[in-house]
């Protein structure tokens, strides 16, 4: 493939993803990014892209930290995804939001005229080839933030390789989280020379407390007052719900005042993380509503961004995505760093540098097949010294990994003056 079938492709796409989006209601805030627009004037400013939520949680801290350094630069921040831009609207209020474009070239360079940006932070993992392409046409430095490249991207971009190289040469700086990442752009296609490795920016910033007032306010409203454990299942995928299902019967037994809250990941799933529960289960969102629960002992969260505030009120925490191939796992650090005790499974992938952190340091527990979950929650539940050890070990563990976010930013900072001097 190259660029001139490439432009074809993608603009042959336009008309019938713009038909797909329109006539679906829920993705129909998408339209817009067909052709993105800014709102209030923005001169030259920082162009951040998160994707999606899971990059949101770097991108707030990163975007922090620009505005601290330079207070009279704006910042736009793009995302690609309805939940991200739900998230980033009421989240993130030290950035302009507007839609990340669609990578067709005329869209891009509208995109770019419009904007005229300074530079371009990605995070994570966001090539896209005309967006590298204009950026390099118009000088404007593209740096990829708390890189990474999981066992899906790389497999993808390695089968066009011959594609693919001459964007990811386009790239003028990859501050990668850890040197497997940093091989792989490398064999993409990206000069080393151009690839640092900074660590990763989600052990920085993390939430370590939330307020005792909101933490009443749960409690209260969802009946968890009670003095028997409390087992939450974060960031459930599909297959986590019937494990989980399987694992109460157990658990509900073994442990009468037990309660459990599973957490969704996307509430268009909601029926289908219903179907395996047996018994009575509350909706999150009844009861904000003020419907009556009737102590239901199984509560879904199907809110958005409440998520952290429920873990505090947890006696073990379980990540989603892990059980199954596919998802490769949710961040463990969210529930590690409020002191709750983790438990993952095998695949961490997406998460493997803050999941082998934990694991090494005896901080979380980590199974190596579904079924050993149940027996594993239990375990632990019964063992409060346990539980204590590796709240304490999380703790430390994440604290001796911090550093990755001023690393960025004075890598950033290094970049940008020589852009400048260049230009």
């Amino acid at each position: 493939m190259n660029y001139v079938l490439y432009d074809a492709l993608t603009t042959l796409a336009v008309p019938p993803a713009v038909a797909w989006v329109a006539l679906r209601p829920k993705y129909r805030p998408l339209l817009s990014r067909f052709a993105p627009r800014v709102s209030g004037a923005q001169t030259s400013p920082f162009w951040v892209h998160a994707c999606s939520v899971g990059e949101l949680s770097v991108a707030r801290p990163v975007i922090a930290a620009l505005r601290t350094r330079y207070p009279d630069v704006p910042i736009v921040l793009t995302v690609s995804t309805v939940t991200a831009w739900d998230m980033a609207s009421k989240n993130l209020p030290d950035a302009t939001l507007t839609w990340f474009p669609v990578d067709q070239p005329n869209i891009v360079a509208r995109f770019f005229h419009r904007l005229n940006p300074r530079a371009l932070f990605l995070i994570e993992t966001e090539i896209w080839p005309n967006i590298v392409r204009e950026a390099e046409r118009r000088n404007v430095s593209v740096m990829v933030l708390n890189a990474r490249l999981s066992d899906k991207h790389f497999s993808r971009y390695k089968r066009h390789a011959s594609f693919f190289r001459n964007v990811f040469a386009r790239i003028t700086h990859v501050a990668a989280q850890h040197q497997t990442y940093a091989d792989r752009f490398a064999t993409l296609g990206v000069d080393r020379n151009r690839i640092s490795i900074t660590g990763n920016i989600k052990f920085d910033n993390l939430n370590t407390f939330v307020e005792e007032s909101r933490l009443a306010q749960l409690r209260d409203e969802c009946s968890l007052k009670g003095e028997g454990p409390t087992i939450i299942f974060g960031s459930t995928r599909p297959g986590d719900e019937e494990l989980a299902a399987r694992c109460w019967e157990a658990w509900k037994t073994e442990f009468p005042t037990a309660r459990l809250i599973v957490a969704p990941r996307h509430r268009e799933r909601l029926p289908e993380a219903l179907a395996p529960f047996k018994d009575p289960v509350a909706l999150r969102s009844r009861i904000v509503a003020g419907e009556p629960h009737h102590d239901a002992r199984i509560l879904v969260i199907d809110t958005l961004g409440e998520l952290i505030d429920f873990y505090p009120l947890s006696t073990v925490a379980i990540i989603g995505g892990s059980f199954y191939p596919g998802v490769n796992g949710h961040n463990p650090l969210e529930p590690a760093a409020l002191g709750v005790p983790t438990v993952f499974g095998p695949y961490m992938s997406n998460f493997i540098d803050p999941a082998e952190v934990l694991v090494n340091a005896n901080a979380a527990v980590q199974v190596e097949i579904p079924d050993a979950l149940q027996s594993a929650v239990s375990t632990l539940l019964r063992a409060p010294a346990r539980r204590a050890a590796l709240s304490t070990a999380a703790r430390e563990a994440i604290a001796a990994n911090t550093g990755a976010l001023a690393r960025t930013m004075d890598l950033a900072d290094s970049v940008l003056l020589k852009s400048a001097r260049a230009s």
